[in-house]
């Protein structure tokens, strides 16, 4: 028992001089993809129904929301940004997506009051491990109790992250995760219809978890055992907990090390699978007309009910089918998120491949860890046979980005959202963010230009 205080003692302890060199290198480098992902978020519709809706409550002028010239409060700002960080499959997973839930929050904070890069990466990593032991620690979360993850649990990592900053102790802390955790919600019903509720639970996780935190430096208690109590965060959300996780090596073993990020627009469990026919594509000219065969051997992660949808209602649903984003991959270049668009999910060549695309689980499989993500393709094109052997994607903990990778694919992703001016200006602030003595300088970067 104790686990929430343990936690809580650790985050109100923790100091960027204890932060591993290598973890504040990969801290920096989920920030700039944080950033893209952001930006591409910005030209989704179902964002932008979120930020003008945020504009139009009002609040008073305290945080930037990106891709936007204007501000609102740090709570609207958190939900805006969370919002348009999860708009589009493409931000990093660090944390059990912490970067659309703990990133937000103290990003608005740290704009607010002026902290600086320091404060900023140790309040990240922070928020980022208590949100990532969180996750690892329940047992079915999605798979059996049909939970949402970064919804239920990005609460604790915003808020804790957000008491970090305003240098709360260890019993404020202890009452910010309490409150945040009756602010856990977000269910997995978004993925038989690809709807949009999907895209509003990282920012309502945000936002939740800095107000728990504000309310928390207000006075108002919490539950001290809100993660291990009878009727606490594990016994309501998940099957049996393997509690020991929670807390086990917590300061030495960093449960975020190594980073997990994307490469593709679509979910965690593809980026495989489309790596290895992008790469395929890259030495045969494919003719979607000419493809008469494709069949998927993988783990059954890879093929969970709620991941083969064939005909998807929307780029949401799309981007969260294994088939509908195997016959996406096999016809257009993912290497643009753009590219997985209305236009995509409407195409009748994709519709009809999906369709007939084979899953064939191997029940024998690893069901946890990098193998978890790894698959065979046999690919029968005009007359020929291939079969494509998949590796860790690019990004995977396997197969880390660098920090020359990272920026050349956010230039990538956001050349056609921000000049070449704004894109090398936020790389170069990112790069020295331990350097910044004013968050406040880097967080109106993102702003329109």
């Amino acid at each position: 028992m104790h686990e929430t205080r343990i936690l809580a003692q650790f985050v109100a302890q923790i100091q960027f001089a204890d932060l591993p060199p290598s973890l504040i290198d990969e801290c920096k480098i989920a920030v700039l993809d944080t950033f893209g992902a952001g930006f591409v978020g910005a030209l989704q519709p179902w964002a932008q129904r979120v930020v003008e809706l945020v504009r139009a409550l009002g609040g008073n002028p305290e945080a930037s929301v990106m891709h936007q010239a204007w501000q609102t409060d740090i709570s609207r700002a958190a939900l805006a940004n969370g919002t348009l960080i999860g708009a589009f499959e493409c931000e990093p997973l660090t944390g059990s997506h912490a970067s659309g839930t703990v990133f937000p929050a103290a990003l608005a904070v740290c704009e607010r009051e002026h902290c600086d890069g320091k404060a900023f990466l140790t309040a990240l990593a922070a928020g980022f491990e208590v949100s990532a032991r969180i996750a690892r620690t329940a047992v079915g979360l999605e798979s059996v109790r049909g939970f949402h993850n970064p919804g239920t649990q990005g609460p604790f990592g915003a808020a804790v992250a957000v008491g970090k900053l305003y240098g709360c102790d260890q019993e404020t802390l202890v009452s910010a995760m309490g409150l945040a955790g009756s602010c856990s919600a977000g269910l997995l019903e978004f993925a038989w219809s690809g709807a949009d509720t999907k895209r509003l639970h990282l920012g309502r996780a945000s936002q939740l978890g800095l107000e728990s935190a504000l309310l928390a430096r207000q006075g108002l208690h919490g539950p001290a055992t809100v993660l291990e109590g009878r009727y606490g965060y594990f016994n309501a959300f998940s099957m049996p907990p393997k509690l020991d996780r929670l807390v086990d090596g917590l300061g030495t073993d960093w449960a975020i090390q190594p980073p997990s990020l994307k490469s593709y627009a679509t979910h965690v469990t593809h980026q495989a699978v489309v790596q290895a026919i992008q790469d395929f594509q890259r030495e045969h000219s494919l003719q979607p007309q000419h493809i008469t065969r494709v069949v998927i051997r993988g783990t059954p992660r890879l093929m969970e009910e709620r991941h083969t949808v064939r005909a998807p209602e929307s780029v949401m649903g799309g981007q969260y089918s294994l088939p509908f984003t195997t016959a996406v991959a096999l016809t257009r270049d993912l290497s643009n998120p753009l590219t997985y668009n209305d236009e995509a999910m409407r195409d009748p060549v994709i519709r009809d491949l999906a369709q007939r695309i084979e899953l064939v689980p191997l029940e024998d499989a690893p069901h946890a860890g990098p193998a978890s993500l790894q698959a065979e393709i046999l690919l029968e094109y005009a007359g020929q046979r291939y079969t494509l052997s998949t590796q860790p994607h690019k990004g995977s903990p396997h197969n880390p980005f660098t920090w020359g990778e990272v920026c050349d694919k956010f230039r990538h992703f956001t050349a056609s959202i921000i000049s070449t001016r704004q894109a090398t200006a936020l790389i170069e602030a990112v790069g020295s963010l331990e350097e910044a003595t004013d968050m406040a300088t880097v967080a109106q970067l993102v702003t329109r230009m």
